[in-house]
C-alpha cells in the first residue's frame, strides 16, 4: 500500500508553473520537518528522558547535558527532515527521473578539485569573520527585537553544544554539522532550489543571489545574517562552475569543519583564542583571502571536462 502511494504521487507536479513549485517547496520542507522532529522527539524522551513536545525551563537549559546530547540526536534528524528528504521528495513529485543527473551528483569530483575546496574553505574564514564584524553594526528593526532575544538564548545552548571534551567528541561533531548539514543542505538550496529558479528565469546569477539570501534567512540567525549571505553566493558559484554538486558539498564540508576543528584546538589550548576572529583585525588577511577565492573559483576545475 505505500509503496503504491509512492508510485502514484510521481510526477504529480510535473505539470505545475515555476511559481507553483516555489509556493510547494517550503511545504515539503516543513512537512519533513515536522515529522522528523517528532521522530526525534520521541527517540530522545526514550533515550535521554528529554521531552522535545514541552516548552518547560528543562528544554532551554544549556547547562543540561543529557539535553546537549539529546540536542545533538535532534540536529541529526531534523537536518535529514529539513534537507535532505524533502529534496529527494520535492523531485520526486516533479517526476525528475534522473535525479542524481538533475543535482549534477554522479560526476566525480577529482583530486585537483578537492584541494581547491580545501583551499577555499580555509580562504572563507577571515571573509566571514569580517563580514560577521560588519553584521554586528546593521541595524535591527524594534519589532523584529524579539529575534535578538531568541538568538541570545540559541548562542548560550550552542556554546554547549559545542564543547567537545575528547577527539571522539570532535568526529561526531564533524559527522554531524561537517558532513550531514553539508550534504543536506547542499542538496536542498544548490541541488533543488537553484536549479529551480535558474529554470524558471534564466539567469545563473540571480538564482545565485536569491539562493544565497533564502540560505542565510532561513537559519534564523541574525549575527551571521551577511556571512552567510556572501558565502552562500560563494557556494553557489561554485556549483554553477564547476556543474558538481560534490564540489560545493565538499567545500561546505571543509569549512564546517575547520571551524569545528579550531574550536577544538582553542578550547583544549592547542592554538590561540585569536584565531577564531582571524580577519576581524587584520583586513590584510581578508583581502588575500578574497583574492585567494577569486582565482580559484574561476580556475575550478569542471567536471564536464573530466
Amino acid at each position: 500500500m505505500g509503496f503504491s502511494l509512492v508510485d502514484k504521487s510521481r510526477g504529480i507536479w510535473s505539470k505545475k508553473s515555476y511559481s507553483s513549485l516555489l509556493y510547494y517547496l517550503p511545504i515539503v520542507i516543513l512537512g519533513g520537518l515536522m515529522s522528523s522532529h517528532i521522530l526525534g522527539a520521541f527517540v530522545c524522551q526514550l533515550v535521554f528522558d528529554i521531552s522535545f513536545f514541552s516548552s518547560t525551563k528543562e528544554v532551554f537549559d544549556p547547562e543540561n547535558k543529557d539535553l546537549i546530547d539529546a540536542m545533538k540526536v535532534m540536529q541529526f534528524f531534523n537536518a535529514l527532515g529539513t534537507f535532505v528528504l524533502p529534496a529527494f521528495a520535492f523531485l520526486h513529485l516533479r517526476g525528475v527521473a534522473k535525479p542524481a543527473q538533475y543535482l549534477k551528483w554522479q560526476s566525480p569530483i577529482s583530486l585537483g578539485a578537492m584541494f581547491s575546496m580545501l583551499i577555499m574553505a580555509l580562504a572563507m574564514i577571515p571573509v566571514a569573520n569580517f563580514l560577521g564584524f560588519l553584521n554586528e553594526g546593521l541595524y535591527l528593526p524594534e519589532f523584529l527585537d524579539f529575534l535578538r532575544v531568541i538568538e541570545e538564548q540559541t548562542l548560550r545552548v550552542t556554546e554547549q553544544f559545542l564543547i567537545m571534551d575528547t577527539y571522539l567528541d570532535l568526529l561526531l561533531m564533524i559527522l554531524l554539522i561537517g558532513v550531514v548539514a553539508a550534504l543536506g543542505e547542499e542538496l536542498l538550496f544548490r541541488g533543488v532550489l537553484q536549479n529551480l529558479l535558474l529554470e524558471w528565469w534564466g539567469s545563473k546569477h540571480l538564482a545565485v543571489w536569491i539562493t544565497a539570501l533564502l540560505f542565510s534567512v532561513i537559519h534564523l540567525q541574525y549575527h551571521a545574517l551577511l556571512p552567510r549571505f556572501v558565502l552562500g553566493a560563494l557556494i553557489g558559484y561554485v556549483y554553477m562552475n564547476s556543474g558538481n554538486l560534490r564540489s560545493s558539498i565538499f567545500l561546505h564540508f571543509f569549512y564546517n569543519s575547520t571551524l569545528l576543528i579550531i574550536t577544538f584546538l582553542v578550547q583544549h589550548n592547542g592554538i590561540d583564542s585569536s584565531w577564531e576572529f582571524i580577519g576581524v583585525e587584520h583586513l590584510l588577511f581578508v583581502v588575500l583571502a578574497l583574492f585567494i577565492l577569486g582565482i580559484l573559483l574561476f580556475k575550478l576545475p569542471s567536471s564536464k571536462t573530466n
